[in-house]
């Protein structure tokens, strides 16, 4: 008896984990407001998985691993801090930086908790079912908008348009705070449905509709993201397909991919001429003129902030920019964060944040693997974590803040767990873990 209970303490942080992991796309209107910080109702859901942890950790039912990327996550922890305490705002910034750690600590429980296959493949449906509940939710706002219901206010699944242009079309953000969220989302989503298909997780065929979901999904977020979801999808075929007789349709992957990523951004630095800015552009051979988008006033105004308070930042969870813009859709809006994951960090937290964040960034990025060295599961697994970390967190972090994002700590903590030798790599016992239910 007494050892069952010390089997069930693991056993309930894995399933509350899971279920935390389940509803990461439900953010609205799931939230309460705390201390002025939105707070999502299923972050409760960690505190019950950690809690648990700690208790088989305590009754010896598991044990505390570490890695490298804890020293790294150490260090932009102690920038945050050290920003708090010289914040402009000390009373923001302290319950910001409590989010922080929280971050800090999902990365952590990630690691702990996933050490085989197994339980990755039980992460991997528990992500895909989060997935399947935003593509429902995106085709419901789909469908109902052109049913007639086509203002936020008639339709709870719609997003305002940011600096698009009004029209007929709908844009989407679900059950998530913002389109751009649910894009970097199905970023890494569409790269599980891709690795659960490769290791025979889902058939073909309902692995494919998954895919093709997340794809018609994240086009109706008409996010900058896109590029990434392409950069992602692009690097899989290729690492998927290098080393076989399919090696031109790879390079054709990879190539389309990375053009598309290209398009994306270069969309998202410019825009038609408006009352905003007079920093303007003649486009040659045309009497067309054009000028700098609203994302690079914003980035021109964080390099302001960080000018003023180049140490240590203007503080955790400040403001880091103030934008007044009129959006081509004739809303006037104000933003104040730097839409650029490092620009954001910079203003916040100065050169001391800006260095620690690259030091993490350059550690996951040798985490990355793009080459199957052997036909194991292990390997497909690095390289999806892989796909996904450019995707969503190097691509995307250009054109948005998404370093506060769950579910990217969730992938760095995973990225870190299967990067160690202690997840053996032996074709046999891969197979074998990767049919366990």
């Amino acid at each position: 008896g007494h050892k069952d209970d010390l089997i069930m303490c693991l056993k309930l942080s894995k399933w509350f984990f899971l279920l935390l992991i389940v509803s990461l796309p439900l953010v609205r209107p799931f939230n309460l407001f705390l201390f002025d910080l939105q707070v999502p109702y299923t972050d409760l859901i960690f505190l019950l998985a950690f809690a648990f942890w700690v208790l088989a950790l305590i009754l010896r039912q598991t044990s505390m691993r570490s890695d490298r990327l804890f020293i790294f996550v150490g260090l932009y922890a102690l920038a945050f801090t050290i920003s708090t305490i010289f914040s402009l705002d000390s009373k923001t910034s302290f319950f910001k930086l409590l989010g922080e750690y929280y971050l800090f600590a999902l990365c952590f429980l990630t690691f702990n908790l996933c050490r085989d296959l197994k339980f990755l493949k039980q992460i991997g449906f528990a992500w895909l079912t989060g997935t399947v509940v935003t593509i429902i939710a995106s085709l419901v706002g789909i469908l109902i908008f052109y049913l007639g219901l086509k203002t936020q206010s008639d339709n709870y699944l719609l997003s305002h348009l940011g600096s698009l242009p009004s029209g007929n079309y709908p844009r989407i953000r679900a059950l998530f705070e913002n389109a751009n969220m649910m894009c970097n989302f199905l970023n890494v989503s569409i790269v599980f449905a891709f690795l659960a298909e490769r290791l025979g997780w889902l058939k073909r065929t309902p692995a494919r509709i998954v895919q093709l979901g997340v794809i018609a999904a994240s086009l109706f977020t008409i996010s900058p993201g896109l590029g990434g979801i392409a950069l992602s999808t692009g690097l899989w075929y290729w690492t998927l397909f290098s080393n076989k007789s399919r090696r031109l349709f790879a390079r054709s992957a990879l190539l389309s991919g990375a053009v598309f990523a290209a398009v994306f951004f270069v969309a998202v630095l410019v825009s038609p001429d408006t009352q905003n800015t007079e920093q303007e552009i003649r486009l040659p051979f045309t009497n067309t003129t054009i000028e700098v988008s609203v994302r690079v006033l914003v980035w021109e105004n964080t390099v302001g902030t960080f000018v003023k308070y180049p140490w240590v930042g203007k503080g955790t969870g400040t403001n880091v920019a103030e934008v007044k813009y009129q959006a081509m859709s004739g809303d006037n809006q104000i933003l104040l964060e730097a839409h650029n994951v490092w620009l954001n960090v910079l203003g916040q937290t100065g050169l001391i944040g800006i260095a620690a964040l690259l030091l993490m960034t350059a550690y996951l990025l040798s985490l990355c693997r793009f080459k199957a060295r052997a036909d194991t599961d292990v390997q497909y697994v690095r390289i999806a974590l892989s796909c996904a970390f450019v995707g969503a967190f190097l691509y995307q972090g250009l054109a948005g803040s998404f370093e506060d994002a769950r579910h990217l700590w969730i992938l760095f903590g995973l990225m870190a767990a299967f990067s160690g030798s202690e997840i053996n790599d032996s074709a046999s016992d891969i197979s074998e873990a990767s049919k366990a239910p």
